[in-house]
């Protein structure tokens, strides 16, 4: 018998087990994880150059062991969400879930409390996470996927080093990071369907800065279609590519086919869950699996970040058997950051579009400045920073973000502010610490500084 049972070892499961023996120290705690061999999420793009694959293993044993957490190298082949039974068999082959079998197989009279492949728990944490969407393209089996498993990706990574034209379809942030790191050593040929890069993150300006830095080393191609895909070449636009290796990165679903006759999924295929991640009293589904809702409409998005993961787990884990920790912020709220060519862009809320699409009045204001004063180390660059509020009350709905490396952590200050309904007038007046070395001028900050041209505009 287990307290608190994790279904999961990714970034959400980890968090919420850490968390949960934290908070609860007297609960016996378990995650159940059939690949132990995780990799950290964000890290994955760069195994193709900047490191080995072994030096982004999370080594998620270790660090359970270190909070007194157990781990179990099974896979979940049934449960019963009444009587609290999982049944868990070696980990091979597709995990499923299904309350009828596992009633069928279970049984009050066959649950022998003995048997090492069942499960009883208290709470149960759903940290199932998320795999690669297959778009439907003629030959898509020719592809690889940026799949979050060990053994695929060494494969993967092999295949990298012995080919010399590789078309990577998909620009979102995990293509164009991989584009970046493969660019160094291939030549690489980079597929969007929509005419901008990242264009559920930035608006055209800052894109077309993405695309003019990638564009330097990386063959882009926007407005175009992939329609076949073979071992030697890419049909795009009706035209016929050279690639060695294709690489899909056109997003993620959630991995919970396994729960579709037993949790209440939404048309996506998302667990719904209320504000505390609750499916029920003693079920809670965190990370890619559950379903989030944008921060300023309240719609379903498809939100999948680590760090909404992580978000979902603390708050998840912490309220397990009451409520310690009340959520005062709204819906999920989308931050992105990624390097590109050794340059940050980072983005937090609504785009311009996006504000204007969704019938905001809004001020848009941007400026330019540096990351260091003065700017005359070597690490020292330009800061541009874009900052969208709304009209009437200038509550902050946006920013957008490029720069050096020591300017990305700006983005998270802007999103606390978005998350406490910070005001042009809040983030004009805010007060801040500075050193030469480390932040832009205390004299012209850049989010004093454009809280400051949409005042002027109001």
């Amino acid at each position: 018998m287990y307290d608190i049972v994790v279904i999961g070892g990714g970034v959400s499961g980890f968090v919420a087990a850490v968390n949960a023996k934290r908070f609860y120290p007297s609960k016996k705690v378990v995650v159940i994880e059939k690949n132990p061999k995780k990799l950290i999420p964000c890290g994955i793009p760069y195994i193709f150059d900047t490191y080995g694959i072994d030096d982004d293993l999370m080594h998620l044993e270790k660090k359970l062991k270190k909070f007194n957490v157990e781990l179990i190298t099974k896979e979940v082949r049934s449960f019963d969400v009444n009587s609290k039974v999982i049944m868990l068999s070696e980990a091979s082959g597709e995990s499923c879930a299904s309350g009828s079998r596992a009633e069928k197989e279970t049984g009050e009279n066959n649950t022998d409390a003995n048997d090492t492949n069942i499960l009883k728990y208290e709470k149960l944490i759903i940290a199932t996470g998320s795999k690669p969407f297959v778009p439907p393209i003629e030959g898509i089996e020719n592809a690889y996927f940026i799949k979050k498993d060990y053994d695929y990706l060494k494969d993967l990574v092999s295949k990298a080093k012995n080919a010399s034209d590789i078309t990577i379809i998909g620009g979102g942030f995990i293509g164009l990071e991989i584009a970046d790191e493969l660019s160094k050593t291939k030549n690489v040929t980079l597929i969007e369907a929509m005419d901008s890069l990242l264009p559920n993150s930035f608006d055209t300006d800052f894109s077309e800065s993405v695309k003019e830095l990638l564009s330097k080393k990386v063959r882009i191609l926007l407005n175009s279609k992939v329609s076949k895909i073979t071992k030697e070449e890419v049909l795009v636009n009706s035209r016929t590519i050279k690639s060695d290796l294709t690489i899909v990165a056109t997003g993620y679903k959630p991995n919970t086919e396994m729960f579709k006759d037993v949790l209440p999924l939404n048309p996506k295929g998302f667990i719904q869950a209320d504000d505390y991640f609750r499916v029920s009293k003693d079920v809670f589904a965190i990370g890619d699996c559950v379903e989030h809702k944008e921060f300023f409409t309240s719609n379903p998005t498809p939100l999948m970040l680590a760090s909404t993961a992580a978000f979902d787990a603390r708050v998840a884990a912490a309220n397990l058997y009451n409520l310690r920790i009340i959520r005062h912020n709204k819906d999920a709220l989308n931050i992105y950051s990624t390097v590109i060519d050794s340059k940050t862009f980072a983005a937090v809320g609504i785009t311009e579009k996006m504000a204007k699409e969704q019938g905001f009045d809004i001020i848009v204001a941007k400026t330019v400045t540096h990351s260091t004063h003065p700017p005359k180390f070597s690490h020292s660059t330009d800061v541009t920073l874009k900052l969208i509020f709304s009209k009437k009350d200038l509550y902050l709905l946006g920013a957008q973000l490029s720069g050096g490396l020591n300017s990305a952590e700006i983005i998270n200050i802007l999103s606390l502010a978005i998350q406490k309904s910070a005001t042009a007038t809040d983030l004009y007046t805010m007060q801040i610490g500075t050193h030469p070395i480390l932040t832009p001028p205390p004299t012209f900050y850049p989010i004093s500084a454009t809280a400051a041209e949409a005042l002027k505009e109001s």
